[in-house]
């Protein structure tokens, strides 16, 4: 697997749940990895690549679910893809919300390359693997391809695909649960992973589309997308604290946590703490003085809501991000806005 660490945290929790784990029983699940039950359920934001990719191989071990790959896949509506799901679901049409899966997709999962060409009868997706997946090659093309199905369902319903599918492997032992997911028209043993899906689908429309919070999501991804690109050269002959800065800066809208800063800088949470220590700052010190930089800098904007600039932010609601504004400023978003505005 790529060491990159920007896949979300968020698909080991949901394949933790799926896999009916607990406090109690979780160890088979993080073993060889330096995540924790406590990490994976606080973490907000990304986890690295091998650690990811460890957790996938742990699973596999200890369940006795033959399909996995498919039945996770499977959970993985749009909902659970951050602002990555929302850019999909709020577009105008099915078209437009492939288009952004593929184009921003790196944003969330890096072990394919994925690119999609337009023809008469309808469109073609491709999936190209970025290194050897090896073990993992059927159990990470059934998750993705199977969250890729749960979009198409959600703007055309069940039953109702029209297209065909390939796969560049052999066909499992479980191969006829593939109908399940995929429809009637499957190959195996073929040159590629492709999905074909059928121009009468294609302008389906979206029962939730919603152009402001489309841009806002596309924006959100593209920003995200510019800052996978700029690659690892962050850090280079700075501070601790002017490298976890920069970090948090660079990837606007989420709420970083300490362990999940660490996982990036590829360090504990205890030597970051004692390296920021050693500099005079503490982790929750930088978080917050680049919240309160970035609220007011939203809040200016005339054309930004309270509710948009909470979202934008990371805040899983509103009433967080007012709580959170009042405690570091002692006054309300609202009042903020009738003062500066």
């Amino acid at each position: 697997m790529p060491n990159r660490k920007y896949p979300s945290s968020s698909y080991a929790r949901i394949l933790f749940r799926h896999l009916r784990l607990n406090e109690e029983n979780c160890q088979g699940y993080f073993e060889g990895t330096e995540v924790c039950y406590e990490d994976l359920m606080t973490l907000d934001g990304s986890i690295s690549s091998g650690e990811l990719a460890q957790m996938y191989r742990n699973a596999l071990a200890i369940s006795d679910i033959s399909d996995l790959g498919l039945s996770v896949g499977a959970l993985l509506h749009l909902p659970t893809h951050g602002p990555l799901g929302v850019a999909a679901f709020s577009a105008p049409d099915l078209r437009v919300g492939l288009s952004l899966l593929v184009k921003y997709g790196h944003i969330r999962v890096d072990s394919f390359d994925v690119s999609i060409s337009e023809h008469k009868r309808g469109l073609t997706i491709n999936f190209s693997e970025t290194v050897d997946l090896g073990d993992l090659r059927i159990f990470l093309t059934e998750s993705v391809l199977s969250a890729l199905f749960s979009a198409i369902t959600f703007f055309v319903g069940a039953g109702q695909f029209r297209g065909h599918v390939h796969f560049s492997y052999s066909k499992p032992s479980y191969g006829y649960k593939y109908q399940e997911h995929f429809g009637d028209n499957i190959k195996f043993n073929q040159n590629s992973t492709e999905v074909y899906v059928s121009e009468a689908i294609l302008s389906t429309p979206s029962l939730v589309a919603d152009a402001v919070m489309h841009q806002q999501a596309v924006e959100a991804c593209e920003q995200h997308l510019k800052e996978i690109k700029k690659g690892d050269a962050i850090g280079a002959g700075l501070s601790t604290g002017s490298v976890v800065s920069k970090l948090m800066a660079e990837n606007p809208g989420r709420i970083w946590t300490l362990a999940e800063v660490a996982a990036m800088l590829n360090m504990s949470s205890r030597t970051l703490i004692r390296k920021l220590d050693g500099e005079g700052t503490k982790f929750q010190t930088i978080r917050d003085e680049l919240a309160k930089e970035q609220a007011t800098t939203y809040l200016r904007d005339a054309s930004l809501s309270v509710e948009s600039v909470g979202y934008l932010m990371g805040f899983s609601d509103v009433s967080s991000f007012r709580r959170s504004f009042k405690r570091w400023f002692g006054e309300t978003p609202s009042q903020y806005m009738a003062r500066n505005r």
